[in-house]
């Protein structure tokens, strides 16, 4: 499936900086920055629940964005872009946080639809693995991979079949079936998924006693405090 386009409306700031980003994420707003085209980068700001309905994390890398700039000013001989195609170059997010109030910055890089370009494509698993119906993990080594076409050609995702996958098999990204206008980057020999074999577990031996032997009562461990002369921190 080619990947869709959305629209989306973002403010142009004027104010740039940390103190102006943490006022902007505490009005509940993400600040971004659009490059790309030869133009200067745009600091921008979207409003950050927006932001997370209309793209959610799994499309970050493959949706052509549609970018309503608000407050752009004119520039002297050079014609006013307002509605730029972009495409998400990076997204920071908080580490714990996952919901809208996570997402910290965002860079846009826009695009032309008649220019091809590189971006990364999420690759999901199909199919049922023998291998995994025996007791194998199926593990995803690699998440996503590289393409190159063009911006109305790019997939928002790639399949891997792994219904002849077994025990210790692996799925590389030369398995991947060809997509018409689309060119994989990655190299053909990295794994992008394998079948693990399943973990063992190993019990714990029997420790043998004599008869008649007497258990000894388990000392206390004993607490060990910082060496003479150690600093305390």
């Amino acid at each position: 499936m080619r990947a869709k386009q959305v629209d989306l409306t973002a403010q142009v700031r004027t104010e740039v900086g940390a103190r102006a980003a943490r006022t902007l994420r505490a009005a509940g707003r993400v600040p971004a920055v659009v490059y790309g085209r030869g133009r200067q980068p745009i600091p921008v700001s979207v409003e950050a629940t927006a932001f997370a309905r209309a793209l959610p994390e799994s499309a970050w890398r493959s949706t052509l964005i549609s970018l309503q700039l608000e407050g752009l000013p004119a520039q002297r001989g050079k014609k006013k872009d307002s509605h730029p195609t972009v495409i998400i170059a990076d997204v920071q997010r908080h580490p714990l946080r996952q919901d809208p109030s996570g997402i910290l910055a965002i860079d846009f890089h826009q695009i032309s639809l008649q220019e091809t370009i590189k971006a990364r494509v999420r690759v999901i698993s199909i199919g049922e693995s023998p291998g995994v119906k025996l007791g194998g993990v199926l593990e995803h080594i690699m998440h996503d991979v590289e393409v190159e076409c063009l911006p109305t050609a790019l997939p928002d995702r790639l399949e891997a079949d792994v219904s002849g996958l077994n025990i210790g098999d692996t799925f590389r990204a030369r398995d991947l079936k060809p997509i018409s206008d689309v060119k994989i980057l990655t190299h053909e020999d990295d794994v992008l998924l394998v079948v693990a074999p399943p973990a063992k577990v190993v019990e714990p031996e029997p420790v043998p006693t004599e008869v008649g032997a007497v258990v000894a009562e388990t000392a206390e461990p004993e607490l060990i405090g910082k060496e003479e002369g150690e600093q305390e921190e």
